[in-house]
């Protein structure tokens, strides 16, 4: 019924279908004309409700932490849209369930407390003290009232609440902590040698009939994708900014009237002292760098010069000689983190340890220097683009409206939309349902391209709203279905993978083989490396985070028991690249407790406890979560 009425949306009997659906939408709203609710229940748990509404700006607040974190990095069409949604829905089925708990054992948080709490805020504040206009407007661009957003901080404050009452009253023993340390820092006097998959199998041929039943039975392996091309208007700031008039006299204007946009950012010299811990570091390197940079900041409180520990203490190779300067800063060069401590400082104070993805540091402003304006000639091309920005923008709307009016009347053709528009409509190239280049990369787009509608029925897309104020309108030109590739297209890659897997089996059949000898006392692994003529790897001390031997021969390494009095252990595993490992631990040397300084002590055992209580807080919440009567709608991801 909807494809007839689509087809035939023209003249007075398409105005009349219009009117007798617009009425009921005018006076009850769509809901009431679809018979359903004006916000539907995405999840139930325990039978508290979850809205769809709720579901939707969780996920909103999601992205926007994503693309806060990842900033210039951050692109959507890496986080499948499905699958985030799960996340969210499983995270917010778990905060329910701690809410619940929290509820079951009255735990409360005052209003006198959540007030204090949310003034305590930086962000809320100016000159130090509480701004009710900052406040109002924060929560206003969020889209909230003041009483919700107090009621999720004083969830929030609960669930900490909740977690501290579990996680925080763990406790680790002297004897946790030796043990912890005996294994965490134990080290292994491994050797190994590699047998190679590739010589093994030496100038193995597959034959014909090897390789027509190896790509019959990997088929899957050998298929085209389903795939499209479309073709598709793309409407954007820069595609409209493009026809836009500009003179001498508009670009003035325009500068007279933003002035204050033009200003060069503020500069601000720094010096800073870097104690190392990057994101991949243990736990333990965290804490050791953390209370490290704790005890400089101490020291400088006390008096000791900046520059002299820099020069002693700071990891920073570039600024460390320097006394920590690292010159003049402006926006965007920085860590995030670093950037904005440098900025929020006032000169010749000293801030808290900050941390980045290269570890803390604690910073000093020791020069400001103020934006001012470059005048019009210097920033002219800085002054056209935001100029057409800005009339792009006021013109995007109207031509965007213009645009899904046009495709959706006529349904089977962009080139009207084209015409009307002054555009030529843009060519892709193949892409499956992974998605293409560019904007074509977006699920959005791809999930147009592929729907029903697009793909089956031949009309154009709806309106595609995309990152960056870009607007798309797409149709599928052509379309292939998914096929395998013709044996004779993919031979070179069969015999190849053949080859690979041969040899692969060659080597872990030999490898097993020269195992059971090795276990059995008939031979060693020199004799075998010298019999062979294979390399061995000399005995090297290896750490569980050792990276100068590959990762499996390091994690079997751990594996294998203690070595007995005069006999190593000796363990096998296979590579995979198709080789295969032989090796022998013939020491073990435990960490040693003793050698952790009273600080270092109490740093690992707290965090230890810290470690301990967060997973018995995980235990705590999976086990509520399994005896939970959860109800998760059938249109929502993972149903």
């Amino acid at each position: 019924m909807l494809l007839a009425i689509r087809e035939k949306a023209q003249g007075w009997v398409a105005w009349l279908i219009v009117g007798f659906i617009t009425i009921p939408f005018a006076l009850w709203g769509i809901q009431s004309y679809l018979g359903v609710s004006s916000d539907p229940v995405a999840v139930s748990v325990d039978g508290a409700e979850i809205t769809q509404r709720e579901v939707e700006q969780q996920v909103r607040e999601f992205r926007d932490r994503l693309r806060n974190q990842l900033g210039k990095a951050y692109r959507p069409e890496l986080f499948d849209d499905k699958l985030l949604r799960k996340q969210v829905i499983e995270q917010m089925i778990n905060d329910q369930v701690l809410v619940e708990t929290a509820d079951d054992w009255n735990l409360r948080i005052s209003d006198d407390f959540v007030r204090q709490y949310i003034q305590s805020i930086p962000y809320f504040q100016s000159n130090g003290k509480f701004n009710v206009q900052a406040y109002n407007t924060a929560i206003r661009n969020q889209g909230m009232s003041q009483r919700g957003f107090e009621e999720s901080i004083r969830k929030d404050l609960v669930m900490q609440q909740l977690r501290n009452g579990i996680a925080g009253s763990a406790i680790a023993t002297d004897y946790e902590l030796n043990e912890t340390v005996r294994l965490r820092d134990q080290e292994r006097e491994t050797s190994y040698l590699l047998l190679s998959g590739e010589k093994l199998a030496g100038d193995y041929q597959p034959s014909e009939e090897e390789l027509q039943s190896y790509y019959e039975t990997h088929a899957q392996t050998y298929m085209v994708p389903e795939r499209v091309k479309v073709e598709y208007i793309l409407l954007s700031p820069t595609v409209v900014g493009a026809s836009i008039e500009v003179t001498e006299e508009k670009l003035r204007d325009y500068y007279a009237q933003h002035k204050d946009e033009f200003q060069a950012p503020e500069e601000r010299r720094v010096r800073h002292i870097l104690i190392q811990a990057p994101e991949t570091a243990d736990q333990a390197t965290v804490e050791a760098a953390r209370a490290k940079i704790e005890d400089i900041a101490k020291r400088l409180e006390n008096g000791e010069r900046f520059e002299d520990l820099a020069r002693e203490f700071s990891d920073d190779p570039g600024s460390k000689e320097q006394g920590g300067d690292v010159g003049w800063i402006s926006p965007g060069l920085m860590a995030k983190a670093f950037e904005d401590a440098a900025y929020k400082l006032e000169k010749g104070k000293l801030s808290k340890p900050v941390r980045t993805p290269f570890g803390f540091h604690l910073l000093e402003v020791t020069e400001i220097k103020s934006g001012g304006e470059g005048g019009f000639d210097v920033l002219r091309d800085e002054i056209e683009t935001a100029y057409r920005h800005n009339q792009a923008e006021q013109l995007l709307f109207d031509k965007a409206e213009k645009l899904a009016d046009l495709s959706y009347e006529t349904p089977d053709s962009l080139a009207p939309a084209a015409d009307a528009l002054q555009l030529e409509p843009l060519q892709s190239d193949w892409f499956d349902r992974k998605g293409g280049q560019g904007v074509l990369a977006s699920p959005k787009v791809v999930a147009a391209a592929f729907s029903e509608d697009v793909l089956l029925e031949n009309n154009n897309s709806e309106l595609i709203e995309l990152e960056g104020d870009q607007l798309l309108v797409l149709r599928v030109v052509e379309h292939e279905a998914e096929h395998p590739q013709a044996f004779a297209d993919v031979k070179e890659q069969v015999a190849a993978a053949l080859k690979r897997e041969k040899a692969s089996e060659l080597a872990k059949a030999k490898g097993e083989e020269s195992l059971q000898a090795l276990r059995a006392g008939e031979v060693t692994l020199e004799q075998m490396a010298k019999d062979q003529d294979w390399k061995l790897e000399s005995a090297v001390s290896i750490k569980r985070n050792s990276t100068t031997l590959p990762a499996m021969i390091r994690d079997t390494a751990f594996a294998l028991p203690r070595p007995e009095a005069g006999k190593p252990s000796v363990g096998g595993v296979a590579l995979g690249n198709g080789d295969y490992a032989l090796l022998k631990v013939s020491k073990v040397i435990d960490g040693d407790p003793s050698k952790l300084d009273e600080a270092a002590r109490k740093t690992a055992q707290k965090q230890l406890a810290k470690t301990k209580g967060e997973a018995q807080f995980n235990l705590m919440g999976r086990y509520l979560r399994e005896h939970s009567d959860v109800e998760v709608a059938k249109d929502q991801p993972g149903n």
